[in-house]
């Protein structure tokens, strides 16, 4: 744990949210025919925030590129593509309204416990997700397994760009111009990022364009963090000790009434997890539950856990809420960076300057970061990044205070453990690296061998 806890502690990753695609390109747009802008929002944030945005951001008239959209159906399970899933194309693309489909690499606003609004059905699913590439640019339609797949395709560009959701919930994003997203308005995220213009986190969170109507709803502008990668692969890290706010928990405790759903929810995850008082009484407590969800997982040991993973094999997995130990999450990092000790080193390389901006961030230091996530992306070409994402929770302190981020939580001091969770990831991401780099050297001496010993056998 932090610092003066680390002795009670054990020794042991707009991409969340939701979107919809209104067909194979978007309504094209010229600065005379700009989107609405949500003023009333961004007026409000010039109150608070000096440097706030007051007008519509431009949308580019660019073509499209092709994209894949990804939504868990809660409870359901996989099966085979049945002929029915198929529907016809129109004019060589597809056109199609996507309903209440997922996209994301930015996660959930709402200001909630995150398991209020996500079924846990491992038991289900085991949390994987298996997507079939299309290759081809012809026109085909809506594929489901346990997903629903949308593939509005351009004639002139292959190029595949996964938007999936590994952590949040349905109905927050929709698509955008090419290279953005739109992120259901969040009044206090958004007044993060007005926050975050000037500060020297600004380089590490996703770009913000302002707001954006749509449809009769507001959303940010953002851009998707995807869209430089070749098939990316994709890992969303929840950071901190605790992802639910001490308001949260204070709420709860006034109406502590026994939840059957979350009872059935702790069960999915854990049979033991529940008293035999719970048992008994088919019902868990909100408080007891956000407790208990944190204890299961690396973010009570680590200060940090795994939220999903999306390879560009198209497999999804989000059953890591019960991977705890240090030793079991370096064995799932090294399984997503495919024994690839470049891309640890961009990884790690990465992580380092993050963790110096954290420490000079004015932001960060006036600001609970409860529910953020770090995001990490890389291809097959070995480039790699990772962003900071999620502010939908991330509260200002009041005037005048500032936390440490690196010591213990205990409700009241709203400590949320950012930085020794960050710590403690660039200890894995090291020992991942050491591992990998021990492994390459041993397949260089081994194969050195084999060629000896067959110069050897050639000469006799």
């Amino acid at each position: 744990m932090p610092k003066e806890c680390r002795r009670k502690s054990s020794k042991d990753f707009g991409l969340s949210g939701t979107g919809i695609n209104e067909g194979s390109r978007l309504e094209r747009r010229t600065a005379g025919k700009a989107s609405h802008t949500c003023d009333d929002h961004v007026e409000k944030a010039a109150q608070i925030a000096a440097s706030s945005a007051t007008g519509a951001p431009t949308v580019m008239d660019a073509p499209r590129v092709p994209q894949v959209t990804i939504t868990p159906e809660s409870g359901g399970s996989s099966r085979e593509m049945q002929q029915e899933d198929w529907d016809d194309a129109v004019d060589g693309a597809l056109r199609r309204k996507l309903s209440n489909s997922s996209v994301s690499s930015t996660g959930s606003s709402a200001v909630e416990s995150e398991d209020d609004l996500l079924s846990d059905n491992e038991s289900k699913s085991k949390g994987i997700i298996t997507l079939e590439h299309l290759d081809t640019v012809e026109s085909k339609a809506w594929w489901k397994l346990k997903t629903i797949v949308h593939w509005p395709f351009s004639v002139t560009q292959k190029r595949k760009l996964n938007w999936v959701q590994l952590a949040g919930h349905k109905g927050n994003f929709k698509a955008a111009d090419e290279g953005n997203i739109l992120k259901k308005f969040s009044e206090n995220e958004m007044l993060c990022f007005e926050k975050l213009r000037d500060d020297a986190l600004l380089p590490f969170v996703p770009g913000y364009h302002g707001t954006l109507e749509k449809d009769g709803e507001c959303f940010l502008h953002m851009t998707d963090l995807l869209v430089n990668f070749d098939l990316p692969n994709v890992m969303d890290c929840k950071m901190g000790v605790r992802t639910y706010l001490e308001e949260e928990l204070v709420r709860a405790r006034e109406r502590p009434k026994p939840r059957e759903d979350l009872y059935t929810k702790m069960m999915e995850v854990d049979s033991e997890g529940p008293t035999p008082q719970e048992h008994s009484q088919r019902g868990v407590t909100k408080p007891r539950y956000m407790q208990w969800r944190e204890t299961i997982s690396s973010t009570n040991t680590l200060g940090f856990r795994i939220e999903g993973i999306k390879k560009c094999d198209g497999t999804c997995r989000t059953d890591f809420k019960k991977t705890r130990s240090k030793e079991d999450v370096i064995q799932v990092f090294k399984d997503f960076v495919g024994g690839n000790g470049n891309i640890t080193k961009c990884y790690l390389s990465r992580l380092t300057e993050i963790q110096q901006a954290l420490k000079t961030s004015q932001f960060f230091r006036q600001h609970e970061v409860i529910g953020s996530s770090l995001l990490f992306i890389h291809d097959h070409t070995s480039k790699a990044q990772v962003w900071i994402i999620d502010f939908g929770k991330t509260t200002a302190l009041p005037e005048g205070q500032t936390l440490s981020h690196d010591i213990c939580w205990q409700e009241g001091n709203r400590e949320d453990g950012y930085l020794w969770g960050l710590e403690n990831l660039i200890h894995t991401l090291e020992s991942v690296s050491n591992e990998v780099t021990a492994e390459e050297t041993f397949r260089s001496v081994a194969t050195e061998t084999d060629c000896c010993q067959t110069i050897e056998a050639d000469g006799q």
